[in-house]
């Protein structure tokens, strides 16, 4: 009894681990920020300037989700994807850093409505 318990405690992590990775897509405009199944990007929303000193890049999202929930699901996927928490400001914002890029996400509730801006800077 005692190895199927250890087997049992090693899976049920790792199916959730995988069940999260499946509940998400990617955002069009920044293309490889992950998007929770629950979050839609606005897609008239996306914004980019790109010059020789780096590129911005602009895009928002709806949803029906929590602040929490939402700021949860970027503080947990994001650092699997090579980014780096810098600064989080109650539970409205939450700022990542990796190599030379910064990305800001900001969360607002408007009616029942979670409303995110992703906004990316890369220096070259």
């Amino acid at each position: 009894m005692p190895k199927l318990s250890k087997i049992i405690f090693i899976f049920i992590p790792l199916f959730l681990y995988c069940k999260s990775l499946i509940a998400m897509d990617f955002l069009d405009c920044i293309q490889d920020i992950p998007i929770h199944i629950k979050i839609t990007e606005i897609k008239d929303s996306c914004f980019i300037f790109d010059s020789d000193k780096g590129k911005i890049v602009s895009v928002e999202a709806s949803s029906l989700l929590s602040n929490i929930e939402a700021l949860e699901f970027y503080k947990t996927i994001l650092i699997q994807f090579g980014w780096d928490l810098k600064s989080e400001n109650n539970n409205e914002a939450i700022v990542f850093m990796r190599d030379n890029e910064i990305l800001k996400i900001n969360i607002n509730k408007i009616n029942n409505i979670l409303f995110s801006s992703f906004m990316s800077l890369k220096i070259n």
